[in-house]
């Protein structure tokens, strides 16, 4: 069983926000690891990911290596190496500049944040 609610905490003026991934069976767990290959297979077409495709692949992250019996500080350390700015849509890096988990995986609960798990990248606006 695993139920992951994530809070979202972006840039200052942005409202945080929460998702919830629960998948309660076998049949649920399958449906996600489909979903996240999706995602994985955009990545290796050189496609960008967005916010949602992101949330899901750190959820993912954190499901697996609570089920792997990983520390939380081990967790925290390995998202930051998932993705990088170079690798999501423009303004997903500021928009999941804080990531809590609050993550329920076989009955383990534990709460782990992500600060800042991409480096918000330079934008550098063309001169007129």
């Amino acid at each position: 069983m695993i139920y992951i609610k994530a809070t979202v905490k972006g840039e200052p003026d942005a409202a945080p926000f929460a998702k919830v991934f629960q998948y309660s069976d076998a049949t649920d767990e399958l449906i996600l690891q489909h979903s996240v290959q999706a995602v994985k297979e955009k990545l290796d077409k050189n496609g960008r990911l967005n916010v949602n495709e992101a949330l899901l692949l750190y959820a993912y992250l954190v499901a697996t290596q609570l089920r792997a019996r990983k520390r939380v500080a081990e967790i925290e350390k390995d998202a930051r190496a998932l993705l990088s700015p170079e690798r999501v849509m423009i303004g997903v890096p500021e928009t999941l500049r804080t990531v809590r988990f609050d993550a329920i995986v076989d009955g383990r609960r534990e709460w782990i944040t992500l600060r800042e798990p991409m480096q918000t990248s330079a934008y550098v606006m063309a001169n007129r």
